[in-house]
């Protein structure tokens, strides 16, 4: 999420719906293995360190469970003093691990969980049954679009909580809307339907997102609809709407005595504030699939490195922006669907010259602005923004003077004009896309401003053939962060908890695949993916890690070759930093290259163990079709 939240008592509490756990389905496989999946998984399980002794986590250990040192020594690949450094590191983890796991002994068990005998999944949609390598006699693009406002009517009299930084921010008054997008897409074939919704807000449970589907249970059975997905583009400036922010100290007061008193806890969520989210976003998935028309769909994707940044070692970021272009065959408004990973978190960040704590989609909703002045509907799915993948005002900013709110509105609208400009030659930028007025203004104000299109050189946008395959995957995990422990047990938040037959903390999450004609994949994930899980990077290599190892798997686009691959992050679930198990750590230090560098992704992550469970079971998927 951001560095001052990991600074700060939210940082505890954040993790309130991140989950460290250890799955437990498998999936049929496809007779062929398209991609060599099967010798990978199998390296993978034979590597990756299980989860065992979850339950206590070191609760009832009279010292902690330290790591044999000689033998960190001896594994690490790097010079003596990457050596040593961790080895200081792990064994500082185990005392800090240790110290967290007593104090959430002393926290009484939620009397809301489950037992995982007795867990029903319900709400759960996988997707097709089959997937299709060619179109069909009848395989034409159907595409539906839809939004709505999810600001209850009565905010501005009654205080809603701000999610994303400090904690305890009320909000009356907004800068604009928070909307939920919706699109409903199909190729034609009869197979069936998905609905997609993006919500800006920071985070929703896999159980918020199954209310949704539930509400659209029998509307889905009568039309065919096979999959219901609901992700956020994770501005930080929106409602709490995962109970973190929200919690006051009361709150965690009157969690304890419910838990002694054998009586089930609520969710600090605003339950007027999830009935608007939840009713308005199935009308919305409602009205999406009754606007389905027939059109072509188009892709293309456009270097944008220099209007992102990461502030986590390593600097390390997916530098493209993906672009679908929906053209119904009717002449209707067209759909345009981008996705990139960056955190939307300029607006809600309290300064000497931002109130931090008024209402606002961040940059969203100025791209959104643009694109829809330009004619076209708009839908922003968010890509792989790890911990800190952020906006990088400075191109945008151009040397003029801007508080954190105009600072988002100028990135927006520049986003909006790059996306449109994708195709577009410099000089069609400048006449049919740039805002001359703006650009003059400019100008006019800073000596160092620059014109967005200068220099631009067009891209080609490819047509994409009707073909679209989905399929999604439950699967349980076992708990693995003693801070999730801890803050799990006061059920702040509406995850799904569950207690195994040897009393460990589970939880239920989702991941998917999509398919966007023969050579355009989607990797669906629940939490903020590191993007070196797809890119490769120092802290996937023994050499730059902080424990000393490989990773599991080799990058995802170093298996996945053959097409573009995307990734659509927070996704039916809120699942925290996904980052490499041989980096993880609640305050993870390690030393590359002479350079001394820390982070704390571990603190807000589903645990040692995240990243190589999510990919098993990603992989399981593809190997089920593929």
């Amino acid at each position: 999420m951001y560095r001052k939240l990991r600074a700060s008592v939210a940082a505890l509490l954040c993790i309130c719906l991140i989950f460290g756990m250890t799955a437990t389905a498998f999936a049929q496989k496809s007779p062929t293995d398209t991609y060599g999946l099967d010798p990978l998984i199998e390296n993978a399980l034979a590597q990756k360190e299980e989860i065992t002794d979850s339950a206590n986590l070191g609760i009832s250990k009279t010292f902690p469970t330290f790591p044999d040192i000689k033998k960190v020594v001896g594994d690490h690949s790097g010079d003596y003093v990457s050596r040593f450094v961790s080895a200081i590191y792990q064994f500082l983890e185990a005392v800090l691990k240790y110290i967290v796991a007593m104090i959430s002994g002393f926290i009484p068990d939620s009397n809301n969980w489950v037992d995982l005998a007795d867990y029903q999944s319900e709400n759960f949609y996988k997707g097709h049954t089959e997937f299709l390598d060619e179109p069909t006699a009848t395989s034409v693009w159907r595409l539906g679009y839809s939004q709505k406002s999810l600001i209850p009517d009565n905010f501005g009299t009654k205080p809603y909580y701000m999610g994303g930084y400090d904690i305890g921010k009320a909000m009356y008054s907004t800068y604009d809307d928070i909307k939920v997008r919706t699109i409903c897409i199909d190729d034609g074939s009869g197979r069936g339907v998905s609905a997609f919704s993006v919500i800006d807000t920071v985070g929703l449970a896999n159980s918020d997102v199954r209310q949704i589907r539930a509400l659209l249970k029998d509307f889905a059975e009568e039309n065919n609809i096979v999959s219901i997905n609901v992700g956020v583009t994770h501005t930080h400036s929106g409602f709490d709407t995962q109970g973190i922010w929200a919690a006051q100290p009361e709150t965690i007061v009157n969690a304890v005595s419910k838990n002694l008193l054998g009586l089930k806890t609520e969710t600090s969520v605003d339950k007027e504030l999830l009935e608007v989210l939840y009713t308005r976003t199935a009308a919305s998935i409602r009205e999406a699939f009754c606007n389905m028309e027939e059109g072509e769909l188009y892709f293309a994707k456009k270097n944008a490195k220099d209007y992102f940044s990461d502030k986590s070692d390593p600097d390390i970021f997916i530098e493209d922006i993906y672009r679908f272009r929906f053209v119904p065959f009717g002449g209707g408004k067209e759909t345009i669907i981008a996705n990139f990973g960056a955190h939307p978190e300029t607006v809600g960040l309290k300064t000497a010259d931002n109130p931090g704590d008024v209402l606002s989609a961040d940059f969203v909703y100025y791209t959104e602005e643009v694109i829809n002045e330009a004619g076209y509907n708009f839908m922003y799915f968010q890509g792989a923004i790890g911990s800190l993948i952020s906006t990088d005002r400075g191109l945008t900013g151009d040397g003029l003077s801007l508080n954190r709110y105009q600072q988002a509105v100028r990135y927006g609208e520049e986003i909006g004009y790059f996306i449109l400009g994708m195709t577009l030659t410099e000089e069609e930028c400048r006449t049919q896309v740039a805002d001359a007025d703006r650009e003059a203004a400019g100008m006019a104000e800073s000596d160092s401003y620059t014109l967005w299109y200068e220099g631009w050189t067009p891209v080609t946008e490819t047509k994409v053939e009707p073909v679209f395959n989905v399929a999604f995957r439950e699967f349980t995990y076992i708990l693995d962060n003693p801070l999730t422990i801890s803050v799990g047990k006061l059920g702040m938040a509406n995850n799904i908890m569950l207690l195994d037959d040897k009393n460990n903390i589970c939880t239920v999450t989702e991941v998917g695949f999509i398919e966007f004609g023969k050579d355009i994949k989607v990797v669906v994930m629940p939490g903020e993916t590191a993007p070196e899980l797809f890119l490769g990077g120092s802290t996937m290599t023994a050499e730059g890690s902080a424990r000393g190892k490989d990773f599991v798997y080799p990058p995802l686009f170093d298996i996945f070759t053959d097409c573009e691959l995307l990734t659509f992050n927070v996704t039916n679930d809120s699942a925290g930093y996904i980052v490499p198990d041989n980096d993880y750590g609640l305050a993870t230090l390690r030393y590359s290259n002479g350079t001394l560098t820390y982070n704390a992704d571990g603190m807000l992550s589903f645990g040692s163990s995240a990243a190589s469970t999510l990919i098993t079971e990603f992989l399981y998927l593809v190997r089920e079709y593929r």
